[in-house]
């Protein structure tokens, strides 16, 4: 591991747009997979909280091949199934997410009882009325803004690097969180320009969104359907690879796998 420069993380985005641009129809599939997992119905959610981290993993799988010189392939998002013992280190990785996600249903409840007491009759009547429940929320937005932002930056500061450490380096779910941290308190400086930098990018796509939306729209829902799924499997797959050029950066020492049998037969798929 190592505290790269704090420019480095404008680098990490130009460096993984080009690399996401060379495969960009792999990548756009892979990405595009991930989504329709997710809008499995009744089942899609799940599946992404559980198993999220290792379908990511599949995704800088195949980054970490392109950058090599391996052409990669759709069934890459799959690398973390193949019975190499790294899919439980992977679904370990979903407990920062799940953790965060209790700890919001408890600031939500905590907020409403606060509001209620323990009067089941007042509480069914608050849920029942939205714009009570909108009025109680903007009270308390800033404790809740706090919580919620501070349980996005603590879980993807212990996953960031820990998915490419699992999948790429075969270390263990726990041990690679708590490198991922150290990683990330060692180089704030490039992931804060880094965020900058995304949040620049993602402004500027959504002008381009909303002006094909309007240009489009004689065309119905659909467009903006089809709009959103597109956005939605860029931004999926251009993480992946994002998360994986930082990590080679960081863990300069670490060298991804070469292409194994399992990965050259996805690569030809």
């Amino acid at each position: 591991m190592r505290k790269v420069p704090a420019l480095q993380g404008m680098q990490w985005i130009a460096t993984a747009l080009r690399l996401f641009g060379r495969h960009f129809t792999v990548f756009f599939m892979l990405g595009l997979l991930l989504v329709l997992i997710s809008q499995i119905p009744y089942l899609g959610t799940i599946v992404i909280l559980l198993l999220g981290p290792a379908l990511l993993a599949g995704i800088i799988y195949a980054a970490a091949q392109a950058a090599q010189g391996t052409r990669p392939g759709p069934g890459m998002l799959f690398k973390g199934f193949d019975g190499s013992h790294r899919l439980p280190s992977l679904v370990a990785l979903c407990l920062p997410s799940i953790g965060w996600f209790l700890l919001i249903a408890i600031a939500f409840s905590g907020v409403m009882l606060s509001a209620v007491g323990h009067d089941p009759a007042k509480l069914q009547a608050l849920q029942s009325d939205p714009t009570a429940m909108l009025a109680l929320l903007r009270t308390h937005a800033l404790p809740l803004l706090v919580i919620v932002l501070a349980g996005a930056l603590l879980n993807t500061a212990l996953t960031f690097f820990a998915v490419p450490q699992v999948i790429l380096r075969q270390q263990g779910g726990f041990a690679a969180m708590g490198q991922s941290l150290r990683a990330v308190w060692h180089n704030l400086g490039a992931l804060a320009l880094m965020l900058l930098g995304l949040i620049a990018l993602a402004l500027a796509i959504s002008v381009l969104l909303t002006a094909l939306v309007a240009a489009g729209a004689a065309l119905g829902g659909w467009w903006r359907l089809a709009l959103m799924v597109l956005f939605m499997a860029i931004s999926y797959s251009y993480s992946a690879v994002l998360m994986y050029v930082a990590w080679r950066d960081v863990f300069a020492e670490a060298v991804p796998p070469p292409p194994s049998a399992t990965g050259m037969m996805h690569a030809e798929m």
